[in-house]
Formats: structure tokens, C-alpha cells, sequence
């Protein structure tokens, strides 16, 4: 029996039969891996523990037909403060729900990191969960193909002030520019063209590049006013769930409890 070590975050578990899980892990080795835990819902189970959605797990893997099957497993972190607040767990399943949708089967070690980070930091409570999310959003798509040109307008380089945040283009123009676009664009646009724009502050603004271009062990470490912290957040989400051109059933369920 060949078999294959990995470590992986659980990010979606299925039951099947009478006590098996199938699980979805994000390993650092093999991008997504389905794996099948023979009994893992039995209480008295020694996968039980470490095969659970939001699990960082070391695991033995074997191919045996369609999937992989579990030989050994052994529990890394649980990230068990995740499950204190239903918003924290909203939200770490609306992170899960993403991975699930972006990753493939090749490694995204950066990916993986950024993750694990978000969940400690959800379970640990130092940071605001809205920081957690926006940080999320804008890194993630970052490293899957999608970052934005954070550091200053795209037509005259200024950057400082305030600028508009173009979503579908991911680019920053300043207010002195948009005001001369707007000026020379044709009264009659074209209707196909969509375009969603994002204001973000001068504060705003800089915290969307340090999201892009900070060490991930540091990603939540910056420190921006109320106000700042709602446009970041409003363009991360614009920004992420128009990039992969669909919305989340997590997000939705994270944002009516976090009202």
C-alpha cells in the first residue's frame, strides 16, 4: 500500500453511510484532497476529532478506487475559540466556503497560511472580525490571480487624498482625475460597460495595500478609525464576490447575525 503524508485544514465535511465523513482538506502539498475517514463519526473514533470542519490535521492518506482514504490522522490545532460567537463561526465557514470554491489540486502555500492565520485570529478575538474578513478577501484575491493596483492612481500616480476604487478593474483613481474622466466621457456610454466604484479614504486606502503587500504573519496588525474600517470593508467584499463572479450563502448568513 502506497501511501501519502500531508497536513491540511478541513474546510468541508460530508457524511456518508452509516459513520463515515468524507472531508475536504487544503493541504500545503496537494492543493484539495477528498478523503474518506471510515468511522470518523463514532464517538468512539479516533478521527473524530481531527477530521472536523475548521481542523488543521496531519494525516496518512491511501488511493483506493475514486478517493483517498484516511490510514492515520492526528489533530494540529482545533481552532475551538471559532466556535464561541455564532458570528465567528459564521464567518470561518464563509472563509471555508471561499476555499472551497478557489482552490484546486496543486499547492497554494500562501493560501493555506493566510487561512490558518484568519482562523487563529478569529478564535483568539484579538482583532475585529470585520478587519479579519476585509484582510481575507482582498490577500485571497491577491494570491489567486486577482490583485488590485493598490498604491496610487493609475493615470497620474498620486498617492495621497482620497481615491475611487474601481472593482471590476481593480485600479485606484484619484478625485482630480475621476473629475476630468467624468468631464471628457461621452454623455451616451455604453450599456454593456459595468462599472462599480468603491470611495476609499486616504486611511482606507492604505490599509487596502498593506492587505496586499504585508507579511501574512502581520496582515491584521494595522490600525485604521471606524469609518476607514467600513469602506475597506465594503470594497473587499465588492472586490472579492465580483472577481469570482458569485456571492455566498455564508456571507449572507454571516452578515444578518453580525446585524
Amino acid at each position: 500500500m502506497i501511501t501519502t503524508e500531508v497536513k491540511g485544514l478541513v474546510i468541508r465535511t460530508v457524511d456518508i453511510r452509516e459513520s463515515d465523513r468524507l472531508i475536504t482538506v487544503f493541504t500545503a502539498e496537494m492543493g484539495v484532497v477528498n478523503a474518506v475517514a471510515k468511522g470518523a463519526r463514532s464517538l468512539k473514533s479516533r478521527y473524530m476529532s481531527s477530521t472536523m470542519q475548521f481542523c488543521y490535521s496531519s494525516f496518512v492518506l491511501y488511493r483506493r478506487g475514486e478517493h483517498y482514504w484516511i490510514k492515520e490522522a492526528e489533530l494540529i490545532e482545533s481552532f475551538f475559540g471559532i466556535r464561541n460567537t455564532i458570528e465567528g463561526l459564521a464567518l470561518s465557514a464563509y472563509i471555508a466556503d471561499v476555499l472551497c470554491d478557489v482552490t484546486v489540486a496543486e499547492a497554494e502555500t500562501d493560501l493555506l497560511r493566510l487561512s490558518l492565520n484568519s482562523l487563529y485570529a478569529i478564535a483568539e478575538g484579538k482583532h475585529s472580525l470585520e478587519k479579519i474578513k476585509a484582510a481575507f478577501e482582498i490577500r485571497a484575491s491577491s494570491i489567486i490571480g486577482f490583485m488590485p493596483d493598490a498604491v496610487s492612481c493609475h493615470l497620474c500616480g498620486e498617492r495621497m487624498g482620497n481615491f475611487y476604487f474601481d472593482i471590476m478593474g481593480g485600479s485606484l483613481t484619484c478625485y482630480s482625475c475621476n473629475e476630468k474622466s467624468v468631464e471628457e466621457r461621452l454623455e451616451i456610454e455604453n450599456p454593456h460597460e459595468s462599472r462599480i466604484i468603491c470611495i476609499l479614504t486616504e486611511g482606507a486606502k492604505m490599509a487596502l495595500g498593506y492587505c496586499v503587500y504585508s507579511p501574512i504573519e502581520k496582515i491584521f496588525s494595522f490600525k485604521i478609525s471606524d469609518e476607514d474600517m467600513s469602506l475597506l470593508a465594503r470594497a473587499a467584499e465588492e472586490y472579492i464576490t465580483n472577481q469570482l463572479e458569485r456571492s455566498f450563502k455564508t456571507l449572507q448568513f454571516y452578515k444578518e447575525v453580525k446585524r
